[in-house]
């Protein structure tokens, strides 16, 4: 039998694979959080550390129940939890709004500066006048038959995503998408 020791020897190896493995580095996102949470810690803001904190585990917890549980994750699938995490903050200062039913002004203000805070780390996007006339642009450079074609809103999207390169990471994807619905209507 194997001595007692050599049993924590080799379950503290398997549990720490992952510090021992080369595997890829974080995002720059999730990085610029964990300084920004460093930030707050230290200047003793606990509001935006709690926001910091809860972010950098819903990004820990969608890499970690992605296909590749011992990397950290892309620096795409950092944004969207972002975003959802605005999205969530923003459902829920609708329904402490001055003017709402339960009306709680308190915690609509501490919700409003959670989301400016997540804000602060999104991309800045392109203008809504510069996303329309990139959409035009691309949809009078297609031909006629691809024009007609079903697939061509996703052509005319994977165009823009091109246009946009790092940009895009700002950009509302599904507020773009009827974008181009209603500039191929009117064709």
């Amino acid at each position: 039998m194997f001595p007692r020791s050599h049993l924590i020897v080799r379950r503290s190896l398997h549990t720490t694979s992952p510090l021992l493995s080369s595997s890829s580095s974080p995002s720059i996102l999730e990085v610029s959080l964990r300084n920004a949470l460093k930030t707050s810690m230290k200047a003793k803001d606990k509001p935006a550390a709690s926001c910091l904190k809860a972010i950098l585990a819903d990004i820990t917890n969608s890499a970690k129940s992605g296909p590749n549980p011992n990397e950290p994750g892309t620096q795409e699938s950092v944004l969207n939890v972002v975003k959802k995490g605005i999205s969530q903050r923003l459902q829920a200062a609708e329904s402490y709004a001055p003017n709402s039913p339960s009306a709680h002004p308190e915690n609509h203000a501490s919700l409003t500066s959670e989301i400016n805070l997540l804000r602060s780390f999104l991309p800045t996007a392109p203008s809504e006048q510069s996303l329309r006339s990139s959409i035009n642009k691309i949809i009078s450079a297609l031909p006629e038959d691809v024009r007609s074609s079903k697939s061509v809103t996703g052509k005319v999207l994977a165009a823009l995503w091109e246009e946009l390169g790092e940009s895009k990471g700002g950009v509302d994807k599904k507020e773009v998408g009827k974008w181009v619905q209603e500039a191929l209507k009117k064709l």
